[in-house]
């Protein structure tokens, strides 16, 4: 239980703009009471006519800001003049109006005659200096005021930097950064208040110091992207593509801000940005809202082509595919980005140059930034993760290189190296980051430390490995005693697939969960829960002529994933990222599931021409018809059919309220906003369930319609084949999933076994596994990354 004297529940966003609109958005995302104000609308007859128009673009949006459309009729509009004693009520105001630092101190000055004491206030500005906007106010106001740095868009961008102010009251600090974190989902970063704080004092000087290279012609913008791209542990936007963004203005603004505001930034020539990049910026080329920047979308006579601009004409024309030798023998030989890197910077050739030219600055511009704007390796780090979507941080970049080595290459070329730097090196100290040993190295003090969860009370499989807490593991699975009686099943395939080995592992884990647990958790640590079944391995083992193995495979999957529901303990399931295909059909038989808001969850075995035969059609049918018999009026087929629908037409969820609208997750199933704070919600789910006696359900009658559903979907599907909306095969494996979904073509409506819907479903699946064209999809899938429509 919180013992903080703050609790925030209803939230003032002040500013309609882009970034004001979809911050409260994101706050009615996470359940808040939430008021939008703007100025007020002399010239249309509704004064809150501008935030109004805000809240209806929120609605358009793509990707939306909106956990559910109609989640923006909860965002309450209003203006400054007539509405702004409201501030008087609510919990938490966060400013988000233009950049300007007088208007932002008199709207402080306007905030402080109508709030209550002790309420906290915020702003969003992303690079004017926090101390200065609320100097002219009380001392009481000072210390209940910080910036928390939101990035755009705020529902999916992962990093919210928080920042204090020398007046800033300690507890509003720490209850702010955990609100943020809890409530809100973010990835909190505490940074000192100086110029554009962290992730953009680090990320622009990292894009301004790229230009020359591709302004000077040394290379082509895509070629520095793939340079930089996933190959180094950058982000899959890379850099040009990010800067197009984010908005090129945007960059030139912090750029020009940044420069006036460090005369003493060893580095501060850098961001004077080329000629040619101002340039762009006042010809318009502001990047994907203004359509071009450095890329640009053109139609084309085969569909849409990105064409990239060429720095010298100004002109935009086709990309080329990057060529680089040692490039593509870094691809073939590692797997992981920092070994690449490594490879990469050591090589004789010009990438090799490169690469360690601009890997070099990096680090030095990070470690000369300790303790300016941070004391805190893990903070930039996590910064430039969150923010700017790297895979790897500054100082984790720098030890992939190799600390030693890098600082004997940097003195032979007459580079100074920070002092502290060269004293953890004296130290014995040879990377920051120790993961055997759960330490990181202080620059600032100058002393290793415990590395921190990236959100506080997170349980890492990560840290259950080093803590020797692993009861069994293989190459596909592993489980894990969390302490409690409660246990973790963790996936570890490639892309957290289903193969044969994970399911009997699954399996045994039950086995061993049965004999020494109280309560199992599914979940692990990576970017998405996973890509369901292996269809490689399941391809290859039936082309093969092993037949029988597949068959057994998937009479297996079915009972490991329809029997979590019957084991004698509680299985909590906690879901995130994308969810396809068998993963789906875990979780529909989990007692207990904890989703991350971010679930993309779809069973999507159609579009490979089969059907969901790990329960999952049947789950969906049962759980339709549990709706319907609470109320014996209701007509089930308009129901069926939708539920039909999200089957036959393979649809995934944009987020956990999509998903259950869609039925994958129940009203019951649990939202958490925070991803790292996943497997410790479903933790204490699964011991609170195991502590209140937990007993499995019963094996369920249930209710199917027979001819006089079958006979509805087919000519659904006839009318939807006759208007080429779906393909032959479509329709053939669609009446498939039509066949089950009645329960078979029984002459009337009756109840029947749960055995009796898995039989229909496993008997489907085999049928259209050995029909030619949907190994023909399985193929097309498997090679092209995108279904057949044959």
């Amino acid at each position: 239980m919180s013992t903080s004297k703050y609790a925030i529940q209803k939230v003032a966003v002040l500013g309609s703009g882009t970034m004001g609109s979809q911050i409260a958005a994101h706050c009615v995302n996470a359940g808040l009471d939430v008021w939008l104000l703007d100025l007020k609308d002399e010239e249309s007859d509704h004064p809150n006519q501008q935030v109004i128009d805000s809240i209806k673009k929120l609605k358009k949006m793509n990707p939306s800001p909106l956990g559910l459309p109609e989640y923006a009729d909860r965002i309450k509009a209003g203006n400054f003049t007539d509405d702004l004693d409201v501030l008087g009520e609510v919990d938490w105001v966060c400013e988000a109006i233009i950049e300007k630092m007088d208007i932002k101190k008199q709207m402080m000055s306007d905030i402080e005659d109508v709030r209550k004491k002790g309420t906290i206030v915020s702003s969003n500005t992303s690079g004017l200096p926090i101390g200065k906007i609320s100097e002219d106010c009380s001392d009481e106001f000072k210390q209940h005021f910080l910036g928390t740095h939101f990035f755009n868009p705020p529902r999916y961008m992962k990093l919210l930097e928080v920042i204090p102010t020398e007046s800033t009251a300690d507890e509003v600090t720490e209850y702010m950064s955990r609100f943020c974190e809890q409530d809100l989902g973010k990835g909190v970063v505490q940074c000192k208040d100086t110029p554009n704080f962290i992730a953009n004092r680090i990320g622009i000087f990292s894009m301004a110091n790229l230009m020359p290279y591709f302004f000077e012609g040394s290379f082509r913008a895509e070629e520095i992207d793939f340079l930089l791209g996933t190959l180094t542990g950058y982000s899959k936007a890379a850099t040009f593509r990010t800067a197009d963004m984010s908005g090129l203005d945007v960059i030139h603004h912090v750029a020009s801000n940044l420069y006036p505001a460090i005369p003493d930034d060893e580095c501060r020539e850098v961001f004077d940005l080329p000629d040619i990049f101002e340039q762009m910026v006042e010809e318009g080329k502001h990047g994907n809202k203004a359509g071009e920047g450095f890329y640009k979308k053109v139609k084309t006579e085969t569909g849409k082509e990105y064409k990239v601009i060429n720095p010298e004409t100004g002109e935009y024309e086709s990309q080329i595919d990057p060529e680089f030798e040692s490039a593509s023998e870094a691809e073939k030989k590692f797997d992981s980005p920092e070994e690449r890197l490594r490879f990469l910077v050591n090589q004789d050739d010009k990438i090799g140059q490169f690469l360690w030219d601009i890997h070099r600055d990096l680090l030095l511009y990070s470690a000369n930034r300790i303790p300016e704007i941070t004391d805190s390796v893990e903070a930039i780090d996590r910064a430039m993760k969150w923010g700017f979507n790297w895979q790897l941080g500054p100082f984790e970049r720098w030890d992939a290189i190799g600390v030693p080595e890098s600082v004997e290459r940097m003195q032979d070329e007459g580079i100074e190296v920070p002092e502290s730097v060269l004293n953890m090196i004296e130290r014995g100290r040879h990377q920051f980051y120790d993961y055997e040993k759960g330490t990181v190295y202080n620059l600032a003090i100058g002393e290793a430390q415990e590395l921190s969860p990236p959100a506080e009370g997170a349980i890492q499989v990560s840290a259950l490995k080093a803590n020797d807490k692993e009861v069994f593991g293989n190459e596909s699975a592993g489980l894990y005693d969390m302490g409690e009686g409660i246990a973790l099943f963790e996936f570890r395939t490639r892309k957290y697939t289903l193969g044969f080995e994970l399911v009997q592992s699954l399996d045994k884990a039950c086995n061993i969960v049965e004999d020494q647990f109280d309560a199992l958790v599914i979940s692990h640590d990576g970017d998405n829960f996973t890509y369901g079944a292996n269809l490689m391995e399941a391809m290859q083992t039936w082309q093969k002529g092993d037949k029988k193995r597949v068959r057994e495979a998937a009479k297996n999957f079915q009972d490991v994933a329809v029997g979590l529901r019957y084991r004698p303990f509680p299985v909590v399931i906690a879901p995130f990222g994308r969810s396809l295909g068998g993963g789906v059909e875990f979780v529909l038989h989990a007692d207990k599931v904890i989703a991350h808001h971010e679930l993309y969850a779809g069973l999507v075995e159609v579009g490979v021409g089969l059907l969901p035969a790990g329960g999952g059609t049947k789950e969906i049918l049962y759980r339709t018809m549990q709706q319907l018999m609470e109320d014996e009026q209701t007509d089930p087929m308009p129901n069926i059919k939708e539920k039909f629908k999200t089957i036959g037409m393979a649809k995934v969820s944009d987020g956990a309220p999509k998903a259950k609208k869609m039925g994958y997750l129940r009203e019951s199933d649990q939202v958490v906003m925070n991803r790292d704070l996943l497997i410790a919600n479903a933790k204490a789910e699964a011991l609170r369930m195991a502590d209140a006696g937990y007993h499995p359900p019963v094996k369920p009658q249930i209710k199917v319609l027979g001819k006089q559903a079958l006979s509805s979907l087919k000519m659904m599907l006839h009318i939807m084949h006759e208007a080429n909306f779906i393909t032959d095969y479509d329709k053939v494996v669609a009446e498939k999933v039509a066949y089950v979904m009645s329960g078979g073509d029984l002459s009337e409506p009756q109840e029947v076994p749960e055995d009796y819907i898995l039989r229909l479903e496993r008997k489907a699946f085999i049928e259209l596994l050995e029909d030619e064209r949907t190994q023909a999809r399985i193929e097309h899938m498997l090679k092209k990354g995108k279904p057949l429509r044959n």
